[in-house]
């Protein structure tokens, strides 16, 4: 076990967090799977609207690897396929029947698991739909099943605001979490890291070596515990998969059925104090009732992440397939004449440039989403670096991803990153730069030229 503590970084005090108690969220008629969420997937469709699926049944596969199945959460019939740009899949609505009927699987005991082979847990994984839970690095792309990693990386750590506390999540199913690193042990011939925050509550496991990191954020970003555990050198592959997906897999091998619940996190200055808390939600369950009964507002965006990191999505969206953590704040279109001339006694910044930072950083805010200012030429001030951990110059990184400089990008160190890991540096651009864009740019590019 070893101890890090992560001295560069910074914390948005941002007013909303939720309470550490769970409440069941269920008894939902309409289900959704996203195609859209797996990044690199071409989905070939096996359903069509009007189809009656069991819960398990395949919707799809993917057209690169078919093995790798998608199955459905829920039984009932299939309302519609909704289709975005250039004609992909983009949402799948299902209406649950009253009675439900599941598909089965192969079960196994929490020992079995240590003996099955890494061909034969691949495998089962890609069957029933839970292999993309797991994601490799470089690129944060899932993972190949036929490349075995060095090592694998459990993310139990929580240093954006408002991510979902995994000491929370696991209480009630060590048994599965157990089972879980099991199998990912049986993947790899190197170990199994499991990283968590200084002081949460959560034991240590068979097969899996325990490390804590303290620190500000980003101390809880898998590209941190890779950096500081093992780093990723040329040709080198690591398994990376969130702490709370591994209690899915390990429900999946002792039950036999596709998982049925996920915990998430709900949290924000745009929700009702009351309902700021984690819920039991059935895996692609619509979250429309639970929104409107919980937000409040004229106008206000749900974010699936925190205000640094995640995806805008609609009030009547379904659980995803990634991400355990919800997040509200209400539309800024304030405008404010000639505000850059105020002292900036209730503006909010991470630069002590306004006279609020007289009250410190410890003072929670009521942020919204305007930014504050607009996009303008980027500068190389070194400020994007002030809060970053990594041995990463950002500047100059962001400026060979806009040259498309390929070459330029793998010798500063990108593929060791994740676009995740540059939210930061945006959130105190002064610039407005969308730094994470660039950075994911810049790993497609390289991706397709095969580095």
């Amino acid at each position: 076990m070893a101890n890090f503590k992560i001295n560069k970084g910074f914390n948005v005090k941002v007013l909303g967090k939720p309470k550490a108690e769970v409440e069941e969220y269920a008894h939902q008629q309409l289900f959704a799977v996203y195609p859209s969420e797996f990044e690199g997937l071409k989905p070939r469709l096996k359903v069509k609207a009007g189809d009656s699926v069991k819960r398990g049944d395949v919707l799809f596969e993917n057209k690169k690897n078919e093995k790798m199945l998608f199955r459905s959460p829920c039984c009932g019939t299939v309302k519609a396929v909704n289709l975005g740009a250039r004609r992909f899949p983009a949402e799948i609505l299902i209406e649950r029947a009253a009675q439900e009927e599941s598909v089965t699987f192969e079960t196994y005991t929490s020992d079995a698991v240590r003996q099955l082979p890494r061909e034969q847990i691949a495998d089962h994984l890609l069957n029933t739909g839970l292999w993309p839970l797991i994601k490799q690095r470089p690129f944060n792309k899932i993972a190949d099943p036929a490349k075995a990693p060095k090592a694998v990386f459990i993310n139990a750590a929580h240093s954006a605001p408002f991510q979902a506390d995994f000491s929370v999540v696991l209480k009630g199913d060590e048994s599965a979490f157990q089972t879980g690193i099991n199998a990912l042990a049986q993947l790899t011939e190197g170990k199994v890291h499991l990283c968590k925050s200084a002081g949460s509550d959560i034991p240590d496991f068979e097969q899996a070596e325990s490390h804590t990191f303290a620190g500000k954020h980003p101390s809880g970003n898998t590209s941190v515990h890779i950096n500081r555990i093992s780093p990723i050198l040329p040709n080198d592959t690591v398994y990376t998969i969130a702490a709370q997906d591994v209690i899915l897999i390990g429900k999946l091998l002792t039950t036999g059925e596709l998982p049925r619940t996920r915990i998430i996190a709900l949290g924000g200055p745009a929700v009702k104090d009351e309902h700021r808390k984690y819920y039991k939600v059935p895996l692609g369950a619509s979250l429309k009732d639970l929104f409107e009964q919980s937000l409040e507002g004229d106008e206000v965006r749900v974010v699936q992440g925190n205000i640094l990191w995640g995806d805008k999505v609609n009030a009547d969206t379904c659980v995803r397939y990634y991400g355990s953590e919800y997040f509200a704040l209400e539309e800024d279109r304030s405008r404010h004449l000639l505000g850059w001339t105020m002292p900036g006694l209730f503006q909010y910044s991470s630069h002590r440039v306004n006279l609020s930072s007289l009250m410190g950083f410890a003072h929670e805010w009521k942020l919204g989403t305007s930014m504050h200012g607009s996009h303008r030429a980027l500068v190389v001030t070194g400020w994007m670096d002030r809060h970053q951990p990594l041995n990463i110059m950002t500047d100059f990184l962001v400026r060979a991803a806009l040259a498309h400089d390929t070459d330029e990008m793998v010798q500063l160190g990108i593929l060791e990153t994740d676009p995740e890991d540059f939210a930061l540096a945006s959130f105190i651009d002064p610039h407005k730069t969308d730094v994470c864009s660039i950075i994911k740019r810049g790993l497609e590019e390289i991706e397709e030229e095969g580095i």
